[in-house]
């Protein structure tokens, strides 16, 4: 099938204005002995109705007919919606419980409940085994009303969870032996430390104040980066967030608009700007050997090392350099290395008038024989045409 053969949808149950005498209510045990012709969900429509009336048959009543019709569409009409059922008790054990993987909705009508074994009679929304929460929306908030309080099944279906009341001693929040994930918001007030833990496993401490986001692999509750939340709960006094706490926080390196690090060119890329100021992440390339703190600009350091000059050997090193008249030069070595300049191999036409009456060199004392030299011109480099730009180096 493809995804264009979606049927129309049904907008209303068949019969859906039929009352009274029109309309039958189908009952699920035989009619047979009871009521002549009446169907059921037993037995359909019984022998009866099929048998001739001259033969004592009678026919089947119409009312019947909008009945099942109406049940059948009301269902159809109700899935195509987007409906789901919740548990049913009576439902469950006419069909001899729930099918491994079957869904069924929560009792407040926010989450739903996915079977994780067969013929399963038991009922989620109690606290039923065999069901695992799945889709919830929204947060259960608990009261510690005692030092050791236990979730139900229904409370731990939530993803967010808010603990609340007065701390008397250290308590324990006990969460059910499933694998799932939680944030939990410690608002508790008491100078008790609170742990929310399997029944028989170990579990994290959740501090006054805090939100924590956890998880739990059926027998123990974790932290969900475990090795940030020691590193972070390892420092006393005032704490300033750098940016290994960001990073754990959101889970993902954020992007920094002043200074991108990671994100764009790498540091050491040189670059031609068109504007009049170094832009900002970048130095300014020089036009003859300059040197610049190694502490300062580590980054750079690190990238091109003493490429473009050694420094003082310790505390310096040398920025790249582009002197005027000079160009970059694709290379796969001796990067930092100037190339020796040089003219293309050429000639010049030169010309010279003899004297009036001489026509060529033999016997004519006015034919100049020597050499002469053509005037100079131009600059002290070898320059091609083009713009002022700036030559800048990322740091």
């Amino acid at each position: 099938m493809q995804s264009t053969n979606i049927p129309t949808k049904i907008p209303l149950p068949f019969a859906y204005a039929a009352t009274g005498s029109y309309i039958a209510t189908i009952p699920t045990a035989s009619q047979i002995g009871v009521t002549n012709g009446k169907a059921s969900l037993h037995d359909g429509f019984p022998p009866l109705t099929f048998t001739p009336i001259s033969t004592g048959g009678v026919p089947p009543f119409g009312a019947d007919f909008n009945g099942i019709l109406n049940e059948i569409t009301a269902i159809t009409q109700w899935q195509q919606a987007g409906g789901f059922f919740p548990y049913d008790s009576a439902f469950s054990t006419t069909v001899g419980g729930y099918p491994k993987g079957a869904v069924i909705l929560s009792s407040s009508f926010n989450g739903f409940w996915l079977s994780s074994t067969e013929n399963n009679t038991t009922n989620p929304d109690t606290g039923g085994a065999g069901w695992v929460a799945t889709a919830f929306q929204g947060l259960q908030s608990i009261a510690m009303s005692s030092t050791s309080v236990t979730m139900t099944t229904l409370q731990a279906a939530y993803p967010i969870v808010t603990i609340t009341g007065t701390l008397t001693a250290n308590s324990t929040l006990i969460v059910p032996s499933q694998v799932n994930e939680w944030i939990f918001s410690n608002q508790t007030s008491g100078a008790y430390t609170l742990t929310v833990k399997t029944a028989a496993g170990t579990g994290v401490v959740i501090t006054a104040g805090s939100s924590q986001y956890t998880w739990s692999d059926g027998t123990n509750v974790y932290f969900a980066n475990a090795s940030a939340v020691t590193s972070f709960n390892t420092r006393t006094g005032a704490i300033v967030l750098n940016s290994t706490d960001v990073v754990s926080a959101l889970g993902f390196t954020p992007y920094n608009a002043t200074n991108p690090n990671n994100y764009g060119p790498p540091t050491g890329t040189l670059i031609q700007f068109a504007g009049t100021s170094v832009p900002t992440g970048y130095l300014l390339c020089p036009l003859a050997v300059t040197n610049v703190s190694r502490s300062t600009y580590s980054a750079l350091f690190a990238a091109i090392g003493t490429t473009w000059g050694v420094g003082d050997g310790s505390t310096t090193f040398g920025l790249p350099f582009m002197a005027q008249g000079l160009t970059g030069v694709q290379a796969s070595s001796n990067v930092g290395a100037s190339t020796v300049g040089a003219v293309i191999a050429h000639s010049h036409t030169y010309s010279q008038t003899p004297y009036t009456g001489c026509y060529n060199s033999s016997g004519c004392s006015g034919w100049n024989q020597g050499t002469s030299n053509t005037s100079t011109t131009g600059g002290t480099n070898n320059l091609a045409a083009g713009v002022y730009v700036l030559y800048c180096v990322k740091y």
